[in-house]
């Protein structure tokens, strides 16, 4: 596929994100103050960004595939997780679903079985992780960010177990560093609970990408 038709049909997929996240947040929480407009633009962004980040980090149409659904599921999650503080269970499923398939069956193909190991056993320390930290933090992690860390685990265990711990590290980070800056402001508390969605989505972006691509493009 030519890249301007890999980055056209980005910006599409990402419209209709956008669109998507958008009519999911009036159903969620009918009353918003802030500006939906917004969406739009960075659901087209996102798009294109990603097809040419996958592009360049995937070779083999399935995971070309696999990592396109995963990142579409997390650029509208992150939408409806920063508007509402939470997170779409039907979507989690929906990409859970499909990278188990995808994932699968590369495996089975490419006897990939160190891969398949690997997504399995980041998946069940991703959930029993989640789990802990919500017992000890009383229930700063929704079930939603439990299920998510599931399906985020699964996907980065099949590239390494590095990419899964580097990823949990920079979703903590980046999710700290905002936290301590909104506190800074006066935006925000220690009590209060921000939105961990959007940064396990960032970490997972540069986890799976930054090592891989952007070399890559800075040299190009």
């Amino acid at each position: 596929m030519s890249r301007a038709l890999t980055v056209s049909l980005g910006a599409i997929i990402g419209l209709i994100i956008a669109v998507t996240a958008r009519s999911l947040i009036k159903k969620i929480a009918t009353q918003i103050d802030a500006p939906l407009k917004i969406l739009v633009p960075i659901g087209c962004i996102s798009g294109l960004v990603f097809a040419e980040l996958i592009r360049y980090r995937f070779e083999a149409v399935e995971l070309q595939i696999c990592f396109a659904v995963l990142c579409a599921g997390l650029v509208v999650q992150s939408m409806i997780d920063a508007y509402t503080h939470q997170l779409v269970r039907q979507i989690t499923h929906a990409v859970a679903i499909s990278g188990v398939a995808i994932l699968s069956f590369y495996s089975l193909q490419n006897s990939s079985r160190q891969s398949f190991v690997g997504a399995c056993v980041c998946a069940t320390v991703g959930v029993v992780f989640a789990v802990v930290i919500n017992k000890i933090s009383r229930g700063s992690l929704g079930s939603g960010d439990v299920r998510l860390m599931a399906v985020l685990g699964w996907h980065l265990g099949f590239l390494s177990y590095s990419a899964a711990i580097w990823a949990l590290f920079a979703s903590s980070l980046l999710a700290g560093v905002v936290g301590l800056v909104l506190i800074m402001l006066g935006r925000g508390s220690w009590q209060r609970r921000i939105a961990f969605g959007p940064f396990l989505a960032l970490g997972t972006v540069l986890a799976i990408f930054a090592d891989e691509v952007l070399p890559s493009l800075l040299i190009a």
